[in-house]
């Protein structure tokens, strides 16, 4: 990788962090800057302004989800449906005891705030949720193929439903800081894991 990526990707893991604990709109390029350890006007040889920025935030952001998720989604030594409901106890497991329910998911937040203002946000959230998840869709349909879920069902539609009742719990839990829509989204996982079966 050429140095002035590698500096890019610094400053967008060192910033992403600011953008994620306070929001975009709090959120100024100084403070991104002073995050990544740069002065403000070198901000601008790697990124056209501050949308730019969170849009390649809100990539390495995805980057990673994947990784966690494939991590777990991926493991063969459990079954497919065994693995999902590993995930998101793990999920909750590091929301309810590392980050307090304070920060949510980076990509519900900045969709919250600036998909209504921002085209260009809007349309990279879209394309952020479809890869996150991906991992997710495979194991159901590795899932499909084995038997544990049920012919009848479409795995596309699961996915979708497993991942909205997670972003909403995820909206909730932020609001209330509290645990309660986590543990109900757990309840819900396994009626829907049941279901499928059916």
């Amino acid at each position: 990788m050429k140095q002035h990526d590698q500096n890019k990707q610094d400053i967008i893991r060192k910033g992403l962090k600011a953008l994620y604990t306070k929001g975009y709109n709090a959120t100024g390029v100084q403070e991104i800057a002073n995050a990544a350890d740069i002065p403000k006007g070198s901000f601008y040889n790697y990124f056209k302004n501050k949308e730019d920025f969170a849009i390649e935030a809100m990539r390495l952001f995805t980057e990673r989800e994947i990784e966690v998720m494939q991590r777990t989604l991926c493991d063969t030594g459990m079954p497919p449906l065994q693995r999902i409901r590993a995930l998101y106890h793990q999920k909750i497991e590091f929301l309810s005891t590392t980050v307090a329910f304070s920060i949510g998911c980076f990509l519900c937040n900045i969709t919250l705030e600036m998909a209504d203002v921002s085209d260009a946000i809007a349309r990279e959230a879209t394309r952020c949720f479809r890869d996150e998840y991906a991992p997710l869709l495979a194991c159901l349909q590795e899932a499909q193929r084995e038997g544990a879920i049920a012919p009848s069902k479409n795995p596309d539609q699961l996915t979708s439903l497993i991942r909205n009742c997670w972003l909403g719990a995820l909206v909730l839990m932020k609001a209330n800081k509290s645990a309660a829509p986590l543990q109900e989204f757990q309840l819900l996982l396994d009626q829907i894991l049941q279901n499928a079966a059916e």
